[in-house]
């Protein structure tokens, strides 16, 4: 009778061992996040500069997102304004995670951080400022991808910079 507990304790522990594992491979290499816009999943900046005569000359955009999984950021996105699809090159640089609890910050520790900076072609400034919607979508190595709008706020501010100052 003995005999049975100890192998029927061995067995649970076991299991609990084998679920904690893909428990973790789960929570810690899988990306399940969820967001409802681009804003919302990552850190986004757009930036516009002019010229002299106060038309736009240049809009930038950088991104940068924090995930468990070492998957890179291709050095690509697609912009889709209004169903007219934009490849959009860039520079990628991936970060590897922090492992300090004194330093412990909730962005990037036990995270890989992927920076995507791009200068945006002059064609898409006039599909953005006319876009109702703006979806990006990045792509990873490891062929995950992710397609999220801007909202409202985020198109806004968008359209905004891109108006001539004249």
């Amino acid at each position: 009778m003995r005999q049975l507990k100890n192998r029927l304790l061995i067995m649970i522990g076991s299991i609990l061992i084998i679920a904690g594992g893909f428990g973790w491979g789960y929570t810690y290499m899988t990306d399940h996040r969820e967001a409802a816009s681009l804003s919302a999943y990552c850190n986004i900046d757009f930036q516009t500069g002019v010229d002299v005569k106060g038309t736009v000359s240049s809009a930038t955009l950088s991104i940068v997102d924090y995930r468990y999984s070492g998957a890179e950021l291709k050095p690509a996105i697609l912009l889709i304004c209004d169903g007219d699809i934009y490849d959009v090159p860039g520079v990628t640089k991936q970060t590897p995670p922090t492992y300090s609890f004194v330093f412990y910050n909730p962005d990037n520790s036990f995270k890989n951080t992927n920076k995507f900076f791009a200068e945006l072609p002059p064609e898409t400034f006039d599909a953005i400022r006319k876009a109702d919607e703006v979806r990006v979508r990045m792509v990873y190595s490891n062929d995950d991808s992710i397609e999220l709008p801007l909202n409202d706020h985020d198109l806004e501010y968008w359209k905004e910079h891109l108006k001539d100052q004249r």
